[in-house]
């Protein structure tokens, strides 16, 4: 525990903790010591000397930013001596720096030249000496502008790159006054730098200025700074978008505020600009003679209406599905639901997260009661031991691997799970590749030489563990066979390996665990997770801070559109549909008929599209989805939905799906609408209105309700998104205690049950969720999958996200900085086949399945391991799940796209 103590700044009297910064100490307090070099997310580097104060007892001027605080410190943070010292030292820097000035960033240097009189050149005593020194510039980035002219040497991008970003792009070359910063080995462009911007937002001099909208950009005359959260990745970045004539124009991270202390990735910081992009859509669509014709909101939603009310008289409830969206809010998802199961009378309502973590979700939900992550973001850092298995963070959660960069130069070891290589296996001290499909029997071998070296729980098997020993004899039992010898034949991972990456796990005193799509997306995947998490039981590392089990989410609310029952299966707060008694009090609280309220479980994403095909489903309403390119076997998908009498369509751009719609809805994006996200560690989050919408567009919530109005039901009346959030925490028990007033400066993690409840940063620390109390062990076996390389589909292709796209790519490819970085679909294959099949680097060639086919760019690369292959799913023009298959993991319903047997042939 810290202890308090007191200490004096200039006579006065301050309480704190032993051991704080005392220029971070004197700030807190208002007393505002100056200063250029220092940043408290930074460690201090007393570079640029305009801290100095004096401190009873130590002789001289001290750099208060070098200084810890201990009981009783005497400080003198301003007198004459001080001051002096302080324009002195002002003047010296500004002999060597370019005093130019562009109202596009806060220049912290030119404030202090202000304040110490320093304006006028005539009042200096250093002569300018920049002008000699030819400092270059460097504009090679698609982000950024480096200017050594204005460059006061103060460190801090060097080490925001370094200890904040874990990166360590940046450095200084030359000596003394002739030194700048450079990226690389060179410059900026070809460096490794992947356009983070971390650098930009702690330079104090403008120095480092971002390009876009640069030249649009006047802090004193932006409009407004609204506080949101980033609209990509589950990470739920905070971020403040600077308005100026109505359009965004700049985003910044927001500092001291969870989950992300002012870090941002390249798309949370430069991936705004779909935003105000000119093929937003505007207005309502409806098909007539095969084309769109713009038409007015009444008509568009009148047909809505009667379409979706013609096929009910027709066929009955159970034909009409909807697929809701993890890029809408809480708020939206939650009436979406409530529209399919009061106004269609059913429950097929689904969404992205069948198609990503759906088998995670279920063997959580199985095994400990609750399918969330089991920790904050925050615990990456005091973990012992890391672990993350089929999931690229750096690039899919790029703000997450920070913190477990941070973690790692803490001392953490590092386990990267993967079969292919990814940025974060150049920190980790050991990193497996299995084969693809062989996850259960690796995890179940690494169980096998857990117990075998006496690394069990026993304690906590016994006590927390339904079934104790008992069922802990049957688990070892079945992974007896699992040897590290055998494991090795199964999946190509070196037996010393496994047993190192097994022992360093267990033996830790906190080990966490990330997961990701590269587990879950298989018909094995639910297998998968439950080996996983047996890992975790018998070693303890499951209901106790520091340790746990984490699946970050690929969307910015994936999370949330689960908590609030967009779901087949479950209600809000994954109460299941069955559930009799929830039935009743949600009816009540809705204002409906019990009985209206059906208890049969609906179709999952892909049975919806199946059914589809069959006839049985004859209506659609998507809201922000786009299937026709992230669903499996888009063949079958095209087909399926061409079969539909009516599919209607809403969201913020034309994409694969609305080209099939008969009716398009224009909605709002992340930035004109209010409302809350839910990220990943269960953080419940603001979402703020920013600007307007372009043209007719509306907002998602008030057309459902619209169209239900039309259809005869009201599934509510509310003034505005607080009140709908004020229903999800009646409905959803895990959210009873929060609200927008509680969540205004800093979001709160459920479960959450009262308006005094603080939130819950760990789960499972008494109990885990399930009706005993107790975990579960699922014990599986290894089973080969039925998809194989053959003669003629020789390779295994593996599919995935890269850091400059997103999902389907309809908001990031409309964002230049991206697009800049990358913007081309490839595949990548490994070297010695290339060599055996005489394939070159960037050669055109088709890639075919026994599903369908598609062109793209191979990339000769070491990344994919021999026999097997990797591609990008963002790129419509070369569209992956072609390829893919559509069976499904008989426990989630999920799809294996991890796995797929193809062919590659020249063009």
């Amino acid at each position: 525990m810290k202890k308090e103590i007191t200490i004096s700044i200039d006579g006065r009297s301050i309480k704190t903790v032993k051991g704080e910064n005392l220029l971070q100490v004197a700030r807190l307090n208002g007393i505002m010591i100056p200063g250029l070099c220092f940043h408290p997310k930074i460690s201090p580097t007393g570079a640029c000397r305009l801290c100095l104060c004096k401190i009873e007892g130590m002789k001289g001027l001290i750099a208060s930013c070098a200084v810890k605080v201990t009981e009783g410190m005497m400080v003198t943070a301003f007198d004459e001596e001080l001051e002096e010292s302080r324009r002195i030292m002002l003047d010296y820097l500004l002999s060597e720096h370019n005093e130019e000035y562009s109202p596009c960033y806060e220049d912290e240097f030119r404030d202090l030249k202000i304040k110490y009189g320093l304006e006028d050149p005539s009042l200096r005593r250093f002569t300018p000496v920049w002008k000699e020194l030819d400092y270059p510039v460097d504009d090679s980035s698609p982000v950024l502008t480096y200017d050594a002219s204005k460059c006061i040497k103060c460190f801090r991008c060097i080490k925001a790159c370094d200890e904040v970003q874990g990166k360590n792009v940046l450095s200084f070359t030359n000596r003394g006054m002739t030194s700048y910063i450079v990226a690389g080995l060179e410059n900026w462009k070809d460096s490794e730098c992947d356009g983070c911007g971390e650098c930009i937002q702690l330079c104090p001099t403008g120095a480092i200025v971002e390009k876009p909208h640069r030249d649009k950009v006047d802090l004193s005359k932006v409009e407004k700074n609204v506080v949101t959260t980033c609209p990509y990745c589950g990470v739920g970045c905070q971020i403040e978008l600077l308005v100026s004539n109505g359009r965004i124009v700049r985003s910044n991270g927001v500092e001291g505020v969870p989950p992300n202390d002012g870090r941002l990735c390249v798309k949370g910081r430069f991936g705004y600009d779909f935003v105000h992009s000119s093929e937003r859509l505007t207005t309502p669509l409806v098909k007539k003679n095969g084309k769109f014709e713009k038409v007015s909101w009444d008509e568009a939603l009148d047909l809505v209406a009667e379409k979706f009310k013609e096929i009910i008289a027709k066929y009955g409830n159970s034909a009409l599905a909807g697929y809701s969206s993890a890029k809408c809010t809480n708020e939206e998802n939650y009436l979406f639901q409530k529209f399919v199961r009061v106004v269609f009378g059913n429950n097929n309502v689904d969404y992205c997260t069948r198609l990503c973590h759906a088998s995670t979700v279920v063997a959580m939900l199985r095994s400990i009661g609750d399918g969330a992550g089991s920790n904050s973001i925050e615990d990456y850092v005091k973990a012992g031991c890391i672990m993350v298995t089929g999931n690229n963070m750096i690039e899919t959660h790029p703000v997450t691997a920070t913190f477990v960069k941070e973690g790692k130069r803490r001392g953490a070891r590092l386990v990267v799970i993967d079969p292919k290589w990814t940025p974060l296996v150049k920190y980790a001290d050991i990193w497996l590749q299995p084969r693809l499909g062989t996850d259960v029997a690796l995890l179940n071998g690494m169980i096998h030489v857990v117990i075998r070296e006496g690394l069990t729980d026993t304690g906590f098997i016994e006590k927390r563990i339904e079934g104790g020993i008992d069922i802990f004899e049957k688990l070892k039992e079945l992974t007896s066979g699992y040897t590290p010898e055998l494991t090795e034949k199964i999946t190509s991972v070196p037996a010393k390996k496994i047993e190192k990456a097994a022992i360093a796990f267990a033996k830790s005193r906190r080990s966490l665990v990330a997961t990701g799509m590269g587990l879950s997306q298989q018909v094995t995947g639910t297998n998968n997770v439950f080996a996983l998490i047996n890992l975790l039981l018998i070693t303890g590392h499951l209901g106790k801070e520091g340790s746990g089990i984490n699946p970050p989410r690929g969307q910015n609310n994936v999370q949330g559109a689960s908590d609030v029952g967009t779901s087949p299966l479950t209600y809000p707060g994954y109460i299941p549909v069955g559930n009799e008694e929830n039935r009743r009090r949600v009816a009540g609280i809705w204002g409906v008929p019990f009985e209206s309220l059906s208890a049969e479980a609906g179709l999952t994403t892909v049975e919806i599209m199946q059914a589809a095909y069959k006839g049985e489903i004859k209506g659609m309403y998507i809201m922000g989805e786009n299937p026709m390119l992230t669903d499996p076997n888009l063949n079958h998908t095209e087909e399926a939905i061409k079969k539909l009498d009516f599919l209607v369509v809403q969201d913020i751009f034309h994409t694969e799906t609305t080209r099939y719609a008969d009716v398009i809805l224009p909605a709002a994006s992340f930035a004109e609408k209010n409302g809350t996200f839910v990220n990943s560690d269960r953080r419940v989050l603001r979402v703020r209105k920013a600007v307007d919408m372009p043209g007719e567009a509306w907002q998602d919530w008030k057309i459902i309700l619209d169209i239900a109005r039309r259809m005869g039901k009201n599934i509510g009346r509310y003034s505005d998104e607080s009140e709908i959030f004020d229903e999800i925490a009646k409905v959803t028990p895990m959210m009873s205690g929060i609200s927008y007033k509680r969540i205004e400066k800093k979001g709160i993690q459920w479960p959450c049950p009262d308006r005094d409840h603080p939130g819950t940063p760990t789960l499972f620390l008494e109990k885990f969720n399930t009706p005993s109390g107790k975990a579960r062990l699922n014990l599986v076996e290894y089973a080969v999958q039925e998809e194989r390389a053959d003669s003629e589909y020789p390779f295994i292709l593996n599919t995935g996200r890269i850091l400059y796209q997103y999902h389907s790519a309809t908001m990031s490819r409309r964002n230049k900085v991206l697009t800049d970085f990358a913007n081309e679909s490839y595949l990548l294959m490994h070297p010695s086949d290339a060599s055996k099949t005489g394939f070159g680097d960037g050669q055109k060639v088709r890639v075919s399945s026994r599903r369908g086919e598609l062109e793209t760019v191979l990339r000769i690369s070491s990344e994919v391991a021999a026999g097997e292959l990797f591609m990008p799913f963002h790129y419509s023009e070369s569209p992956v799940n072609r390829l893919t298959r559509d069976e499904l993991d008989p426990h989630s319903r999920i799809a294996p796209f991890k796995l797929s047997a193809c062919k590659v042939e020249k063009i």
